[in-house]
């Protein structure tokens, strides 16, 4: 059975993929307690930023205590989305910092971004990161795949993807994910 690297359905059986926390733990986890065999991730979505009680402080402390859990394995999904969230300033102030907590945590990194992969690749130069950055449900064209898998980014595949991009990625370095349930 092959991993399903990005999932929302709280539901998927321990060990079988890697289940993207919703907002609500992420806000309050101290209401949460992962499953025994369980792989989460958890980190602060660019569309969550534009929330009216958005507070960086508070998410990153939340985050923190998430991330002292051992099933908690990476962050994310986090990253840059030109389409929806709030600007871009403030967008990448919520990523630099949960960069911080991935190094200081040890934790890879899965990535939203949505027309937005200068932004991400100036950060992945800026950040030099040591732990991987995934980009999840890369639909994007062989070439950009290229620079990405260049660039040191996995990528990873959901339902819709350009098959000569998956051809390209190498199978260490490429993922499959359902992205269901939310």
């Amino acid at each position: 059975m092959e991993l399903d690297f990005h999932t929302h359905d709280l539901n998927t059986p321990p060990g079988a993929g890697i289940v993207c926390l919703p907002q609500c733990v992420v806000q309050h986890p101290d209401d949460w307690m992962p499953q025994p065999g369980g792989r989460y991730a958890a980190g602060i979505h660019p569309w969550w930023t534009a929330d009216a009680d958005f507070s960086l402080s508070r998410y990153l402390e939340a985050l923190a205590r998430l991330l002292a859990h051992p099933e908690v394995e990476q962050i994310g999904e986090c990253g840059f989305d030109r389409l929806r969230g709030a600007d871009i300033e403030r967008q990448r102030a919520v990523f630099d910092a949960q960069v911080a907590l991935a190094e200081d945590f040890e934790r890879p990194m899965t990535l939203h971004v949505v027309r937005a992969f200068d932004l991400i690749l100036e950060a992945h130069k800026r950040h030099r990161p040591r732990w991987k950055w995934t980009i999840h449900g890369f639909r994007g064209k062989p070439a950009l795949a290229q620079q990405l898998l260049d660039a040191g980014f996995d990528l990873s595949f959901g339902r819709h993807y350009n098959p000569d991009a998956f051809a390209l990625t190498p199978p260490h370095r490429r993922h499959r994910e359902s992205d269901s349930g939310g």
